[in-house]
């Protein structure tokens, strides 16, 4: 953005202090690889640091128009919400796991408790959000914490979708020690198995009893079925079984007799080799749609992040609960572990946090620098050197305060 705006870059550097690797560019910009690697800084050509030319003036950042001035100062975030849609935008398309939303229970003296849904509503929304996993509900929860109320939005009794207000005027929980799901009364139900052939594993004992992928186990040893945990145990046990299968409307009857197998203790035990149906859906989007929901998720996102902000300064969430590097590095090995969608997301969240962060208009960030804009714009002058100095002094100190708690809460975290 600098370059579009016709100001000379002498410095991109990636973290700051001490330089350990550099090369200059033929326009005369030195990338530049520093020592610590807690972000990293654009230095322009600036009147304000050296003295220049008559020549060099044109180039220079603080001889550029304002709107110009905060269009580049503003580039940093917006290239962090920017990277947020396009990983959002890569991960619709690769598909997300979605399934009902269903309560088994609710627990006494707690917000839920105050309205009586039945056992089995599915949840629809909640403060006009679009529900469409426990993961969802535990992060609007958070971000709804601290207001008088929330709306919720539930089906139950043949699909009627029933709407009601509940207060959380008084609500507060541990977020260190307590799930926002349990701590609001949910009970959640259990994202289960269907009894439906979803996989077969070659030469296995499913496949020479004849049993196919969609088959529908009916019954086992003229017991019905009643859930997958039982019906392994008894795989478990190796002993013939007598099945009683639904086949595209048909009702057929197969004889399973289980491959003995070792296990991870080293116990024999009887192998069926079939995979059961679950619950979930693999929901993908196209390129169209799978864009504007990307768009729709940082949105969405950003909002969330606004307001964990607001919650901090405000003491709903408690300043321990804040995370520097070390957090940051920790949660990303974690999400990673779980597979590339749930790291892709982890991902977009710490883009569009960085994104929010540096637009809190606090000297030494670019919130502040654009505050610095807005007041020159009003005033119809530059706020003086000696007046950015005092700021600058006061926000770096309040910097180091923030990042010192952020990293104590991380060790003890470790």
């Amino acid at each position: 953005m600098a370059r579009f705006c016709g100001v000379n870059v002498e410095c991109f550097s990636v973290g700051f202090g001490k330089k350990l690797w550099s090369y200059t560019s033929k326009k005369g910009t030195e990338y530049t690889l520093s020592a610590i690697p807690l972000g990293g800084y654009v230095k322009m050509l600036d009147g304000r640091n050296q003295p220049l030319v008559e020549e060099q003036k044109q180039f220079a950042f603080d001889h550029k128009p304002i709107i110009q001035r905060a269009a580049i100062i503003s580039a940093g975030p917006i290239a962090n919400f920017i990277l947020a849609v396009i990983v959002y935008w890569v991960v619709f398309q690769i598909g997300i796991i979605t399934y009902p939303v269903k309560i088994a229970g609710t627990i006494t003296n707690t917000p839920i408790a105050s309205v009586n849904i039945v056992q089995g509503a599915e949840l629809k929304s909640i403060a006009g959000i679009k529900i469409e996993s426990w993961a969802d509900v535990g992060s609007v929860l958070i971000s709804e914490m601290g207001k008088d109320s929330i709306e919720l939005s539930y089906t139950a009794n043949a699909d009627e979708l029933y709407q009601t207000t509940i207060s959380i005027k008084n609500w507060q929980y541990d977020v260190e020690k307590e799930s926002p799901i349990t701590a609001f009364g949910f009970i959640p139900e259990q994202v289960g198995t269907r009894p439906v052939i979803s996989a077969i594993i070659d030469n296995s004992a499913a496949k020479a009893a004849g049993l196919e992928i969609g088959d529908e186990i009916i019954s086992y040893n003229k017991q019905d079925y009643d859930n997958w945990d039982n019906f392994s145990q008894l795989v478990k046990k190796g002993d013939p079984i007598a099945l009683t299968i639904k086949r595209k409307n048909e009702i057929i009857s197969l004889d399973l007799q289980p491959k003995i197998s070792v296990n991870e203790q080293g116990k024999l035990v009887g192998v069926a080799g079939i995979y059961p149906s679950s619950n979930t859906i693999v929901k993908q989007y196209g390129i169209v749609d799978g864009f504007v929901k990307g768009f729709e998720q940082t949105k969405l996102t950003i909002k969330q992040v606004m307001r964990s902000f607001y919650q901090l300064l405000t003491g709903v969430i408690s300043i321990k609960n804040l995370s520097g590097p070390i957090g940051i590095a920790k949660g990303a090995g974690q999400t990673a572990s779980y597979g590339m969608v749930p790291y892709l997301f982890f991902l977009a969240f710490i883009s569009i946090s960085l994104g929010v962060i540096n637009l809190v208009p606090l000297p030494m960030l670019d919130g502040g620098h654009l505050l610095f804009l807005l007041i020159e714009k009003i005033k119809g002058s530059p706020v003086s050197s000696k007046v950015q100095g005092i700021f600058y002094r006061v926000g770096f100190v309040l910097l180091m305060i923030i990042m010192g708690i952020a990293l104590f809460n991380d060790f003890l975290h470790l």
